[in-house]
């Protein structure tokens, strides 16, 4: 598998800093055990911070190396690898979601949206909302865009957006000035990840006395 389709640099950024919420972190982590080309970006960044922090003036310290070693191997254990762009590969996003769910995709409680179309919401924090969205072949979802950031990540078939197409392992990065109309190609179901930041805004007038219901 090899995404063709990326996070932005500031959310790479965030994910080697370790800035990003728990939703967010999920489904960054997801993309990144399947995309060769983020785990160099975010080494990269690694090795960046780490040449700026060794070009600071050095301050007087009143602790050792050795002290500052066993405190951190303490804390993370011994034999741990400190670099987040060290993500376990694998071949197949759909294991690595279903690894991290500890379920698999078929059985969890799906909801109904409508012909085509079913959600399962995984989580919710203050700000942020995590929900899987499946579709049958040829299902165009409603014209919408944002209230803030939205990350899907692809785990099964394939969708497009005007003349963009999104397959398995790709991320689309979204925010609230983008409007699209997904829609799933006519090869098989597809299976996405999504996080978002507020309320979706829907364009036609049905979705949005659904939304209530559904929660997104």
């Amino acid at each position: 598998m090899t995404p063709t389709h990326h996070p932005g640099e500031a959310w790479l950024l965030d994910y080697a800093l370790g800035h990003l919420s728990e939703l967010h972190e999920a489904v960054l982590r997801a993309h990144v055990s399947v995309c060769s080309a983020c785990r160099e970006r975010i080494a990269f960044a690694e090795r960046l911070g780490g040449e700026f922090l060794r070009a600071l003036p050095a301050e007087p310290m009143h602790f050792t190396a050795a002290d500052v070693c066993d405190h951190h191997e303490q804390a993370i254990g011994g034999n741990a690898i400190l670099s987040r762009a060290h993500t376990p590969a694998s071949g197949d996003i759909e294991e690595v979601v279903a690894t991290w769910l500890d379920s698999s995709l078929e059985a969890l409680p799906w909801r109904r949206l409508g012909r085509g179309l079913a959600l399962c919401r995984l989580g919710e924090t203050d700000d942020a909302r995590m929900w899987l969205l499946r579709g049958a072949p040829g299902t165009v979802l409603p014209t919408h865009t944002h209230a803030g950031s939205e990350l899907t990540l692809v785990l099964k078939g394939a969708y497009f957006c005007g003349n963009t197409i999104y397959g398995a392992g790709d991320l689309e990065d979204a925010d609230e000035s983008t409007e699209h109309q997904p829609v799933i190609t006519r090869d098989g179901e597809c299976i996405c990840l999504a996080v978002t930041e507020g309320r979706l805004r829907f364009r036609d007038w049905a979705p949005r006395l659904l939304q209530p219901f559904v929660g997104i």
